[in-house]
């Protein structure tokens, strides 16, 4: 086994740079996993905004407007002074003032051009535009139901009606579903980061194996070609392992509930991973049969890497990605753990599994290919070496 040691006495050369690599996208993995739990606990969630509203008018409709801008927001008491709202708008203990001028309620019963409310806010907030699209649409359905005769108390309590309207929204069986449980978001980043990785942390063993003299001494020796590949794919395979458990590690000691990476739906996401190393394996040994440099690997590992996680549902969810799109996911390796990875995320116990072992063997497939291209490649740069 003197390749298999030589492998890993090149590696150790690089074990600083390979830690610092999976410390940040560990780092990475983890901060995502955080988030998509939180954003599953509440996929929608209303603010209450603090507001002041001077009402100069004191007509009905005037002070009907005031009763809804207070709807779901909090109301607070200030001097009618500029220069303590500008330090409340400053001081963030209030976010939006509306003056409601006098001679709005008439501008309306006259049936001409209203009086808009001025609305003061905070440059580069939101909240002048939210109130006035709220002030604009109190007035368009009070102008409407003053121009149908009502009379202007009427004309206040229907607007306000019509402005508390809601629709109500319910997802249809069968629509896409966005949000994941917490262990789903933790092995999605899974492909990039171990693309990354291995590409840089083993491309670099498989370049100096494959330098010319190197490989020409090889040759020489009464090592046979297969013999050296088989023990490179050996040290690759160990290597691989070993980053897996160290990834498993440290997620077993940054996840809140432990628990669940021993759970089945647990065992079925290390499955579907390790059935993506061997993916992973087939990249780096293809990579490294053709590339002659160390430095364009970093290049290689982020065009691959980004690549995937961008056309097949890593870094933007399958259901934000267009037919075609996906048509073409379909021939790309990480397409199908990630479709494994959400299947696994909504399995339910009893629910056959059929597709999860499609997933899970085209991963394999492609992973045999990719190595038997190399190995079809590195026997064939050996025959034309041997030809001149």
């Amino acid at each position: 086994m003197q390749v298999y040691k030589v492998f890993f006495r090149i590696l150790s050369r690089q074990k600083f740079q390979i830690i610092m690599y999976l410390v940040i996208f560990f780092s990475i993995s983890i901060a995502m996993s955080y988030q998509g739990e939180d954003t599953q606990k509440g996929m929608f969630k209303a603010y209450s905004h603090k507001l002041v509203i001077f009402d100069e008018d004191g007509s009905e409709l005037s002070q009907g407007m005031a009763a809804y801008l207070r709807e779901g927001n909090e109301e607070v008491e200030i001097e009618d002074d500029k220069e303590m709202i500008q330090d409340g708008l400053y001081n963030r203990n209030i976010n939006c003032v509306i003056r409601i001028p006098k001679g709005y309620g008439q501008s309306l019963a006259e049936g001409g051009e209203a009086v808009l409310p001025e609305v003061l806010s905070i440059p580069g907030t939101i909240y002048a535009e939210t109130f006035k699209n709220m002030t604009g649409r109190y007035s368009s359905i009070a102008k409407a139901y003053q121009t149908a005769g009502m009379d202007p108390g009427q004309v206040a309590e229907k607007t306000v009606e019509a402005c508390q309207e809601k629709v109500a929204v319910t997802l249809v069986e069968g629509g896409r579903e966005s949000s994941h449980q917490a262990l789903y978001y933790f092995f999605a980043y899974f492909p990039y980061i171990f693309i990354s990785i291995s590409v840089v942390g083993i491309g670099p063993i498989l370049v100096v194996f494959h330098k010319k003299e190197v490989r020409e001494r090889n040759i020489c020796s009464c090592y046979p070609l297969q013999r050296t590949n088989f023990e490179l794919y050996v040290g690759m395979v160990t290597t691989e392992i070993g980053f897996c458990l160290c990834y498993f590690l440290m997620a077993f000691a940054a996840m809140k509930e432990r628990s669940q990476l021993f759970s089945f739906q647990g065992l079925l996401y290390c499955l579907n991973v390790f059935c993506f190393m061997v993916v992973t394996l087939g990249i780096v040994f293809l990579v490294g049969e053709v590339v002659k440099k160390s430095s364009v690997l970093n290049m290689i590992s982020n065009t691959i890497a980004l690549g995937m996680s961008f056309l097949c549902g890593i870094f933007v969810p399958l259901e934000f990605l267009g037919d075609g799109l996906i048509k073409a996911a379909h021939f790309l390796p990480a397409y199908w753990y990630i479709t494994s990875a959400n299947w696994i995320d909504h399995y339910v116990p009893g629910q056959a599994m059929g597709e999860l072992w499609r997933g899970m063997g085209i991963q394999l497939l492609f992973g045999a290919a990719l190595v038997a291209v190399g190995l079809a490649y590195s026997k064939a740069k050996v025959a034309a070496g041997q030809r001149e």
